[in-house]
């Protein structure tokens, strides 16, 4: 009776131990497969939300099978505490973050990651496991290789709206720039594992694999992501050298010589003019993205550092807690525009709306402060000192393959985060933190003796002072604990925790869909359709404010001022728009409130593309400060609106009306004869002429009449 009681446990444990391996092998394939053609956008939401459903699914089996061992414990691992402390930060930044409902609604993905890891560490310690995950992951990585050399060959799926250039190769994630960001992670590990293993038919595939995944690296042309391998390998070939010495030089000598002879055809190749490097082969491209000259002229530096710029800016205001988690995006127009306001900073590259820092360092010291910086340097310390441990103790080169190729994609995260955001892409996010939990669990697993664990609770297991107190008849009686009579409400409670979750998560995935349909109906200027359909996505996500801004749009249209501006005040709660500022301003001065408008104005004309669109709204403000009586704000932003557009034909007349104003007659004289002069057939032009004839019979009347002397 107790071996088969025995039995019916270790089959319950493997059946929930195989559920999360289930889980964290789904979270491989289908968050970088994944995407949904009727949502705005087609990629990113689909992924994130399925990472964050199988995350929850693999933390629900999790607590089943806790619940089934009647035991609540975790394995004690050097990661732990570093781990908990910046989920602990993220949580907590809600508190002082300047957009709650922003950083609620991001910090889901921010805790997918952490949670995985503890998830991997308790539950996967079996080689065999870890060897299946990660050869899903590399058979996973070589089909999208394969599928982005075919899409630079123009080989595609007919249903995608192509983009130009090398945004050509974007795999299933719909930027080249995010397809590279994934691809680096699988791609140090099948290297690493190539010089591991001493199976002939595992070096083809696994060559295969690298030729596949790093062409389709080379055809996104992504700088960031060349330097992220090159120091990623470099890296790797210095853990093999201190883990096996010269020897792993003598074994692969072979190897290293091809690659010698590689490295210098290649140079000769981009170096020397011939016919493979000519005006746009793949090497002349690869050439002009690396070059210096292209990389110092280009328009993505010079976007980085007015980036990085204002980035610094909101680390000066708040630089201990920050910002709040997830809410750059939310405080980034109004610090471009502080920093575009600072000599000659608009001149560093045109007006855009950075949601990422293109920084992951920067960013995080932005919305977590020095605090939550530090904990995730530490973090990232501790993993690197737990890794070089582990490859000390581990004697198997296979296995010490695994541990240097898991780190070497780790580096190669971490270098790329310095100029992109490959930690707030969903399918690089899982990809990290996976590399982290399988080196520890993988490092862990080669310990010899038990591994140290934290026991939370215990269901079914009395003191052990307790046992000694009592006969065999009460422990019989009391086998079963009261807690553990309440497994099956337990086993309920956990399941119907994670549903509510889930689509607490798919909420706003949903409310997208719905904004998806609702920009179809406004393109076809079915205006009420659109507010319907927006409305619904409202009930899904009540802290949109992208719909909120829509549905504001189209009242303003409708010319139903009082509620739209209603529609803006709340999607100001929750988002930032470069055109927000002058719809509050239009409906300001519709209602009459005047020094409102003026605020809003001063804003609109900060949160501008370029200079040219500036004009229109200086003149704008200059009329509203004549009305306000002014006069000199007014000549201020009027000469402003002059200086960029001289011929401009509103700002010499509202120029003319603040001169006249602060009674100076010859300045007023000279703008109202530059109006008639720009447009004479226009009714400023009428205007002017009436004016400067009431002057010079003003100046007649003034004048004294002459008397003859007798």
């Amino acid at each position: 009776m107790q071996q088969k009681e025995t039995n019916v446990i270790r089959q319950n444990q493997s059946f929930w131990t195989n559920a999360i391996e289930a889980s964290i092998i789904a979270l491989v394939i289908l968050v970088p497969i994944v995407f949904y053609p009727y949502c705005r956008t087609v990629f990113i939401p689909a992924k994130e939300l399925i990472a964050e459903i199988l995350v929850l699914l693999a933390l629900m089996f999790w607590c089943l099978k806790m619940i089934n061992r009647e035991e609540i414990k975790f394995i004690s691992t050097p990661l732990n505490f570093p781990i908990l402390s910046f989920i602990a930060i993220c949580v907590a930044s809600l508190i002082w973050s300047n957009s709650f409902f922003v950083s609620l609604k991001e910090l889901p993905l921010f805790l997918a990651g952490p949670l995985l890891y503890f998830v991997i560490t308790n539950n996967i310690s079996d080689e065999h496991q870890i060897r299946r995950i990660l050869n899903v992951l590399l058979i996973v990585g070589s089909v999208f290789g394969l599928y982005g050399i075919l899409q630079y060959n123009g080989i595609d799926f007919s249903f995608w709206i192509r983009n130009i250039g090398r945004q050509q190769v974007f795999g299933l994630f719909g930027n080249v720039n995010y397809f590279a960001e994934y691809l680096i992670v699988p791609l140090p590990l099948a290297i690493s594992l190539f010089f591991a293993t001493r199976n002939r038919t595992h070096k083809i595939l696994l060559l295969v694999g690298i030729l596949a995944i790093g062409g389709s690296l080379i055809l996104t042309f992504t700088r960031g992501s060349y330097l992220a391998i090159g120091i990623s390998l470099i890296f790797m070939f210095f853990l093999y050298l201190a883990s096996r010495g010269k020897g792993f030089i003598k074994e692969n000598k072979k190897i290293f010589i091809f690659i010698l002879a590689l490295i210098i055809l290649i140079t000769f190749l981009f170096a020397i003019p011939n016919p493979l490097n000519k005006p746009g082969t793949v090497i002349s491209k690869i050439k002009g993205r690396i070059s210096i000259s292209q990389f110092t002229k280009g328009s993505s530096l010079k976007r980085r550092k007015a980036i990085w710029g204002f980035t610094g800016m909101m680390i000066k205001d708040r630089p201990f807690m920050g910002l709040g988690i997830g809410t750059y995006k939310y405080n980034s127009l109004k610090y471009q525009a502080k920093f575009f306001e600072q000599g000659q900073n608009r001149s560093l590259y045109p007006h855009g709306f950075a949601t990422k820092a293109h920084n992951e360092y920067l960013q995080l010291w932005a919305e977590l402060g020095i605090v939550g910086l530090g904990i995730f340097i530490w973090l990232i310390i501790c993993y690197f000192n737990c890794g070089i441990k582990f490859l000390k103790k581990i004697k198997d080169d296979y296995k010490q393959g695994i541990i240097i190729g898991l780190m070497g994609a780790v580096v190669a995260v971490l270098v790329d985060g310095i100029f992109g955001f490959p930690l707030h892409l969903p399918a690089t996010i899982i990809l990290f933190w996976m590399a982290l939990g399988l080196t520890v669990a993988f490092g862990e697993s080669e310990k010899d003796g038990k591994k140290p664990e934290i026991v939370l609770g215990n269901f079914n297991r009395e003191n052990k002072k307790d046992k000694e107190k009592q006969d065999k008849k009460t422990r019989e009686n009391n086998k079963q604990s009261n807690i553990a009579r309440f497994t099956p409400l337990l086993y309920i409670l956990i399941i119907f925790l994670t549903i509510f979750l889930c689509a607490t998560v798919s909420r706003p995935f949903i409310a997208r869909i719905y904004w998806y349909h609702a920009n179809k109906e406004i393109k076809d200027e079915n205006w009420n359709e659109a507010i319907k359909i927006n409305e619904k996505a409202l009930k899904w996500d009540p802290y949109f404010g992208e719909i909120y801004y829509d549905i504001g749009k189209i009242l303003e249209i409708k010319e139903f001022y009082g509620i739209a501006l209603k529609y803006f005040e709340k999607a100001a709660k929750y988002m930032d728009h470069h055109g927000l500022p002058q719809d509050f301003a239009l409906i300001y001065l519709k209602d009459g409130q005047l020094d409102e408008a003026a605020i809003k104005l001063k804003q609109a004309i900060t949160y501008q593309k370029d200079e040219k669109s500036m004009v229109p709204l200086y003149s704008e403000l200059g009329n509203t400060y004549l009305q306000l009586k002014r006069y000199k704000p007014a000549e201020i932003v009027l000469k402003d609106a002059l200086k960029i557009d001289p011929n401009f034909i509103n700002a010499h007349y509202g120029l003319a009306g603040a001169y006249l104003n602060q009674n100076k007659i010859e300045e007023a004289l000279v703008e109202l004869q530059k109006v008639i002069e720009l447009a004479p057939d226009s009714l400023e032009a009428q205007y002017a002429r009436n004016i400067i004839q009431n002057i010079e019979q003003e100046k007649l009347k003034s004048q004294p009449t002459e008397t003859n002397n007798p």
